[in-house]
């Protein structure tokens, strides 16, 4: 009834007078911002800018979908080979700390068919483009350049009567709302925010994507620069990660409409496909690179998903610009990766147990860690500093704490969650370590306890952390040490043991190991 009252169509756009002088100022403003940037380096995308990585992905459509919903890639039950790339929206790289607008891009590849794009009629892959937030912070493309034009402005006063505008208030707080803090890039969902066309003119949806709530999610930390990298690696090791990938379609052309992207739309959420993403290595320079270069665009489309609305339209040519001035800029072509028969040769193995892995406790709790950078692959420097025979040689007297000088195994090789060793230092005090989790060149962790020495009156148990992760084709050692405690006098007395002498014996540690892995 509101259709009819209102004189829109399901699935129209209503297009505006001013789209592309609006378009050209985003294209000149943008080029003006990189270009101040990266002067003398290499120019990367002026939004989603910080990758956390590209991955490899399965996207398999839906076992007899209802013929309404058989439509471009939906068409057939298939599998296709995908790229997906996780990143941070800000234009600034940031720490990941720090709320922002997270994006999943999702590229299919071994798409027949004619797409929209004059220069890739015959390119064979579909985009698609999401973000963690259901709704957009704008509603039209004026207010958007309105607001682009303040924060890529050269001029400081420009960006600062943009924010001390009161009529600008309710666009920025809809960006403030649109930002989430985030552990990791797999345990969020995605929306497109914008409409697209689903098969026939009179039909449009937006696109969603769920995470399994069977998903494992490992987090290292939240405290690092890059911690959403590192989260991602070590969760992808071994492991696997499902997403549900749905469509909602508008069934009210007023209430749900086309044209302005920060209304909800109400309707329901049909599964149309679902997302597989391997176990695999991913952050290695190189992969760290394709990722980087790798162009994303809603117009890499099949007509029947043709992108809808003044955003979409304004994006078609701010997209295609900017990449091409991007890639001109780093001397790099512009290239669209393709099906292939080996896509899926280096994933890793997928850990297929389902297990529940004790935690490290997180609440009453003291907590130091050290790290080293080692010149090595991971798989070496797990093997030797979970060796039980070299541990002697790397973990030595620093102060007052005596080095290892014998490891006896009790159950086991120390290779398995459950094996356990004790362990005695050269003050012959003695302790047992015994893993709680392990996952085999990536990360470990055990607990301590049956002490002998002073900390039996001090704490029932420790924790040590031993996590290995990839940083310009090194390898990070990063052990984190948890005490617990019995009482306050037991926190008072290690919350100044810890800072003075627990963190330089890791370090040494650490030290030490790095030091002969190097040679």
């Amino acid at each position: 009834m509101s259709d009819l009252l209102s004189g829109k169509k399901l699935g129209h756009e209503y297009v505006t007078a001013d789209e592309d002088s609006i378009a050209a100022q985003m294209v000149n403003e943008f080029e003006a911002q990189v270009t101040r940037m990266y002067k003398d380096k290499k120019m990367l995308r002026q939004v989603h800018t910080k990758m956390h990585g590209c991955v490899k992905a399965t996207f398999k459509v839906e076992k007899d979908l209802p013929e309404e919903l058989k439509v471009g890639v939906f068409k057939h039950e298939k599998e296709y080979q995908a790229w997906v790339r996780f990143s941070n929206g800000n234009t600034q790289t940031q720490k990941d700390k720090k709320k922002d607008i997270r994006g999943a891009a999702i590229k299919l590849m071994g798409v027949t068919g004619e797409k929209i794009l004059n220069d890739a009629h015959f390119q064979e892959t579909q985009d698609f483009l999401l973000m963690s937030s259901e709704t957009f912070f704008a509603k039209t493309i004026k207010e958007l350049n309105t607001l682009l034009a303040a924060i890529t402005s050269a001029s400081k006063i420009k960006s600062l009567f943009y924010f001390l505008n009161p009529f600008h208030l309710p666009t920025l707080m809809r960006i403030k709302k649109s930002m989430v803090a985030c552990d990791n890039p797999l345990s969020i969902p995605y929306w497109s925010t914008q409409p697209y066309q689903f098969g026939t003119v009179d039909r449009a949806v937006k696109y969603h994507l769920r995470p399994s709530p069977s998903n494992i999610i490992v987090v290292e930390n939240t405290k690092d620069y890059d911690y959403l990298r590192y989260n991602l690696a070590q969760t992808l090791y071994s492991n696997e990660a499902k997403f549900d990938f749905f469509v909602q379609f508008q069934t009210d052309a007023e209430a749900m409409p086309i044209e302005d992207p920060t209304v909800v739309w109400t309707s329901q959420y049909i599964k149309v496909a679902s997302l597989t993403i391997h176990p695999q290595t991913f952050d290695s320079n190189a992969r760290m690179e394709f990722g980087d270069n790798l162009s994303f665009n809603p117009w890499h489309s099949l007509p029947e998903h043709r992108p809808l609305g003044s955003f979409n339209r304004v994006r078609k040519r701010v997209y295609e610009v900017m990449s091409k001035f991007r890639h001109d800029k780093n001397k790099l072509p512009v290239l669209e990766p393709k099906h292939s028969h080996d896509f899926y040769s280096d994933l890793n193995k997928l850990n297929e147990k389902v297990t529940i892995v004790q935690k490290v406790p997180s609440k009453k709790i003291l907590q130091t860690s050290a790290e080293v950078i080692v010149n090595c692959n991971k798989e070496k420097a797990y093997k030797y500093v979970s060796s039980v025979k070299e541990l002697p040689n790397w973990l030595l007297k620093t102060g007052p704490i005596y080095g290892v000088i014998n490891v006896t195994t009790l159950r086991g090789n120390w290779e398995y969650v459950g094996d356990n060793r004790r362990i005695e230092r050269g003050d012959s005090a003695k302790l047992v370590e015994e893993l709680i989790t392990v996952c085999k060149y990536s990360h470990y962790a055990y607990q301590t306890t049956d002490f002998s020495d002073i900390f039996k009156r001090l704490t029932n148990k420790t924790y040590g952390q031993m996590w290995f992760d990839t940083i310009d084709d090194q390898t990070r050692l990063r052990w984190v040490y948890t005490f617990t405690y019995k009482n306050i006098f037991a926190k008072l007395f290690l919350m100044l043991f810890i800072p003075l002498f627990l963190k330089k014996y890791l370090q040494n540690g650490l030290n030490n190991a790095k030091a002969y892995l190097e040679d």
